[in-house]
């Protein structure tokens, strides 16, 4: 029995093998665990993950003489072990230079579980990398169901739903399409694999997967993914030719790789047409070819590694601690976000490290995907061994997705993604031959899984304690108390259930800021600026503390207050649409014209919408602004954005106001023609506006021309708004100057039975 030691198998590992095979099982059930709560998934994963490590650390404790001797000493050696250690170290160090150490917490227990994953793996697959085969089936199993379960929801969706939609929902179980596409791309090195390895019916059954996969890769339109799909697959077929000579045996394998990835493009450009969606499912073509700096997606990824830099320059020693990125990153993007919205993540794993622990940091987690890379080119240029090769040309493909990920996305903190992360740099660290037969390694191999084992215990209540914030977040998240005026949780509930860590949302707002909105919507305002002001102290920089305290304070009639807190809201967040209507409104209400127009050059600087003018314009109308000046104004935005309906009708609005009240007061002063010069203009510009229509009508009434008089009187009833029966009198009038009293008398019934008042004498008068 190969897991009994003998002789014959001193020092290497006799692990039994279905004990490797049911822990990577175990390892991808990840992938379809209950989903009920979006992105914050990956908090149960990672709980999952780490409770794996403590239970397969146990194992490998009560069975250590199972394990290859050689295993803790290749990677006490390894430069990739080191390196990974001290990257891990200057991680914890950071904790020192935070302003929210919970999120250090937080974030160094997802890396010590990816960490401890590692060395787990590597002890697994040391002695027993024959079985990567086996493994690659398992992987391409679960990828079929992976794959088919979510095109099974697309197509059960797209019946309800525009496909559009249906494919906005092409997610998996990750809440995030890009993260559910780069989880199946990371699969596909294993399908090709395993098409040229196996024949008839697992070849077969490889072929089909990888036609499911590629399918739901390129209907999520997730660039990075279909890149580095494209990669892979121009990677593996020159190693395949380079160990092949090519002829028609290794043209057909070839075909058997190409062919159900051309399928694939065809079925996935057929539902992008029937879409009807210009953007991002047009075609995979032009998905791909949107990959340009024009992009806004592209030009945000750009904004954000700038600021990425900008921190990293403002603290290059030990950056701004790790998983600070998303507080801290706030204040750089308040002229380059719109409203609430903020980056969270650097979209750049290399440099979010930069920006959080700090410039050497940074240089020795990029230099560990070097060393790997290297290493793995090299086996594959120069070992002799095909199975030593094979190994590599797969690691080479796994981190060229992970790598491609890491530099568009943020797959660090995915536990889909960090199982091959923990893959890949397993796989390179045991892919060789050394050995190791002394057997007095048994007591050190204890002690080191002894510490493992603690380790994995630690992080396990860790990862518990972040769960349990992320089951708070998603019920908080339900009961939308950002807009809903209850929810099923209190202000008190959120404070009694907050946990050590971390302490704020995934989204960045302070769990405090959330428990003071609660109070806010229970009128508990005292308890609510107490949460504030603890909130301010975790993440000032939104805008929305000093929103609350501008409510709290219009509530209890402090207007002064109120002032200040929704300005300071405004200058935290200048593009923030909503601060800026109410900062504007209550700067109106103070009759602060000057600060109107500070906030309208300020917003208007970083947003060319329409709003940016027709807000500022309307409060400024209030402060009897010179109507002259407010047309100037409109006149600016409109040579920003030009044949803006809004701003024209806008102008519109104001200079038939203007014409109308002139008119009006001409026509009090018995100044006829002006008053009707003044009307015509108002009319060339809105012909439909009835009091307009009846102006005009009552200016003719006082010159004695009936005839035209009662035309626009009539033409004024044909639209709706005039209820008084005002002008149904002065049509009566007009028949009667012009003797049809027949007509008269029916206008002034019409008049009386809208109530007014001298229908009636003239009814009594002449209608008998």
């Amino acid at each position: 029995m190969n897991n009994i030691r003998t002789r014959f198998n001193t020092g290497i590992s006799i692990i039994p093998e279905y004990i490797i095979l049911v822990f990577i099982c175990l390892l991808l059930i990840i992938d379809y665990l209950p989903n009920t709560s979006g992105a914050l998934i990956g908090k149960t994963q990672f709980l999952y993950l780490s409770i794996l490590n403590f239970l397969i650390g146990v194992y490998f404790f009560i069975n250590s003489k199972m394990i290859s001797s050689s295993i803790i000493p290749i990677l006490k050696r390894s430069y990739i072990t080191i390196l990974y250690l001290i990257f891990l170290i200057i991680c914890g160090l950071s904790f020192v230079v935070a302003k929210n150490t919970s999120l250090v917490l937080m974030r160094i227990t997802e890396l010590v579980i990816t960490f401890c994953l590692f060395i787990n793996l590597s002890i697994l697959l040391k002695d027993k990398l024959d079985l990567l085969y086996k493994i690659a089936f398992i992987i391409a199993i679960s990828a079929f169901f992976q794959s088919g379960l979510a095109l099974y929801k697309f197509s059960q969706l797209s019946r309800y739903i525009s496909i559009a939609h249906a494919l906005n929902n092409l997610n998996g179980n990750t809440g995030n399409i890009n993260i559910f596409a780069a989880s199946l791309t990371i699969k596909v090195p294993f399908l090709l694999l395993g098409i040229t390895h196996f024949t008839s019916f697992k070849k077969n059954f490889f072929v089909f997967t990888l036609f499911f996969v590629t399918t739901a890769i390129f209907l999520t339109g997730a660039r990075t993914s279909l890149l580095n799909l494209i990669l892979i697959v121009i990677v593996y077929i020159i190693y395949y030719l380079k160990i092949n000579s090519f002829n028609k045996s290794s043209a057909l394998k070839i075909l058997t790789l190409i062919i159900p990835i051309i399928v694939a493009l065809f079925v996935s450009n057929k539902s992008f047409e029937k879409s009807k969606d210009n953007d991002r499912y047009k075609s995979v073509a032009n998905r791909i070819t949107q990959i340009k700096e024009t992009d806004a997606s592209a030009k945000a990824r750009l904004t954000y590694w700038e600021n990425s830099l900008k921190l990293s320059q403002a603290n290059p020693l030990l950056g701004v601690g790790l998983g600070n990125y998303r507080i801290e990153s706030i204040p750089y993007e308040k002229i380059s976000e719109n409203d609430f919205i903020v980056s969270l993540d650097s979209h750049n794993d290399f440099l979010e490290i930069l920006a959080e622990t700090g410039i050497i940091n940074g240089l020795i987690y990029f230099s560990l995907f070097l060393v790997i890379g290297f290493i793995n080119v090299k086996r594959v240029l120069k070992s002799k061994d095909t199975n030593v090769r094979t190994v590599a040309i797969l690691t080479i493909m796994l981190l060229i997705v992970y790598g491609g990920d890491a530099f568009f996305n943020f797959p660090m903190y995915r536990p889909t993604m960090q199982i091959f992360f923990g893959l890949i740099v397993a796989l390179t660290v045991v892919n060789g031959s050394f050995t190791n037969n002394d057997t007095s390694q048994s007591v050190k191999t204890k002690a080191v899984l002894s510490v493992l084992i603690l380790i994995s215990f630690i992080t396990s209540y860790s990862a518990l304690i972040v769960y349990k914030a992320s089951n708070l977040e998603s019920e908080i998240l339900r009961d939308d108390i950002n807009t809903n005026l209850k929810g099923l949780l209190t202000g008190d509930k959120v404070v009694d259930r907050m946990r050590e860590y971390p302490n704020v949302f995934s989204t960045s707002e302070s769990f405090y800021e959330y428990a003071a909105i609660y109070y806010v919507r229970e009128k508990n305002y005292d308890k609510a600026l107490s949460a504030f002001a603890k909130a301010s102290k975790i993440n000032p920089y939104s805008g929305r503390i000093n929103f609350y305290k501008y409510v709290i304070s219009k509530e209890k009639g402090n207007t002064d207050s109120a002032y200040v807190y929704i300005k300071e809201a405004f200058y935290l967040r200048p593009r923030n649409l909503l601060f800026f209507q109410h900062s504007t409104s209550l700067a109106a209400v103070k009759k602060d014209t000057l600060e109107i127009l500070k906030e309208h050059k300020l917003f208007s600087k970083y947003r060319k919408i329409p709003e940016a003018w027709s807000i500022p314009a309307a409060e400024l109308q209030k402060t009897n602004f010179k109507e002259k000046s407010l047309i100037s104004f409109i006149d600016n935005g409109l040579k920003e954005i030009p044949n803006d309906s809004t701003l024209i009708q806008f102008k519109k609005d104001i200079l038939v106001k203007n014409y109308t009240r002139d008119g009006q007061v001409f026509l009090s002063q018995g100044k006829l023609d002006k008053s009707l010069e003044s009307f015509e203009k108002a009319l060339k510009i809105n012909p439909k506006d009835v009091y307009l229509l009846q102006s005009i009508g009552l200016n003719y009434f006082y010159s004695q021309n009936y005839k035209d008089a009662m035309k626009y009187f009539l033409e004024a009833l044909k639209h709706p708004g005039l209820y008084n029966g005002l002008t149904e009198f002065y049509i009566g009038v007009c028949y009667l100057k012009n003797n049809d009293q027949e007509n008269a008398c029916k206008y002034f019934n019409l008049s009386k039975a809208k109530n007014f008042s001298g229908a009636r004498q003239q009814l009594n008068a002449i209608c008998k």
